[in-house]
């Protein structure tokens, strides 16, 4: 059975955001997952309510990875560790159904109410970081992770967590027509590793942003998750070197 997670309103967690902002990192008051805000509902039907065990069980976990990156003062911040490992975690938890996991507003209970002190820690006072959407700052690791997954019978299941940059992983999650297609989307990171094995970091920005944008146009004309695997990688390591071409082109 579905685990039904809280749900935090756009209106009340614009409200709770603001006044977490305008206090002191020393002023939270902290995460009680038996005391829930008044704001938060959850789904009427379809499911169980997730138990306050539950939820500690998804603060303390994320808690510890965050503590092992630097966060509260634990040596040196490592924020791209810290997402991919949270985001591999955040696949594995059992609490996470899709169903639940693709609403905005249960990511907003996750940065605002759960985890506002690790949002902080990660990306200041970025309201999108907080606030449900793609940029939300554990969202985007779960839509990550769901894209990237290699599945559970390969060794390195979650290496591309790991490998691709950021700006990488904003050229193919917030491209709904990408980022949705999850066979696409495995395709082309599995593509921006073999490029920059191919051509090297320095250039993968501007590479990757016109090889996707190739990529986006011929999709909208063919089904291109629809190839075998095979063509479908030849077809998108074709068009990052011919984005590579055009790269070194430029003036």
């Amino acid at each position: 059975m579905t685990i039904l997670l809280p749900r935090l309103p756009t209106v009340a967690a614009e409200q709770m955001l603001g006044e977490f902002l305008r206090s002191s990192p020393a002023e939270w008051s902290g995460f009680v997952a038996t005391r829930l805000p008044d704001s938060i509902r959850f789904a009427a039907v379809g499911g169980t309510m997730i138990s306050p065990t539950s939820l500690e069980a998804i603060r303390s976990g994320i808690l510890l990875l965050a503590r092992d990156c630097g966060f509260d003062g634990a040596g040196k911040s490592d924020h791209a560790r810290f997402d991919a490992d949270a985001a591999a975690w955040l696949a594995d938890c059992p609490f996470l159904s899709p169903g639940e996991a693709l609403r905005e507003d249960v990511w907003s209970f996750f940065g605002v109410v759960m985890f506002p002190d690790i949002v902080r820690w990660r990306f200041g006072n970025a309201k999108e970081r907080y606030l449900g959407g793609v940029r939300n700052t554990f969202q985007r690791l779960w839509l990550r992770a769901c894209a990237t997954d290699r599945g559970s019978i390969v060794d390195d299941r979650w290496g591309l967590l790991r490998d691709l940059t950021e700006d990488a992983f904003v050229q193919i999650i917030e491209r709904p027509s990408i980022g949705g297609n999850r066979i696409l989307a495995l395709a082309i990171a599995e593509a921006w590793v073999r490029a920059v094995a191919k051509f090297g970091r320095g250039q993968m920005e501007s590479i990757m942003r016109l090889a996707v944008l190739r990529i986006r146009i011929l999709n909208e004309a063919r089904s291109l998750s629809s190839l075998d695997a095979k063509a479908l990688a030849d077809l998108i390591d074709n068009h990052f070197n011919l984005a590579a071409t055009s790269n070194t082109q430029a003036p």
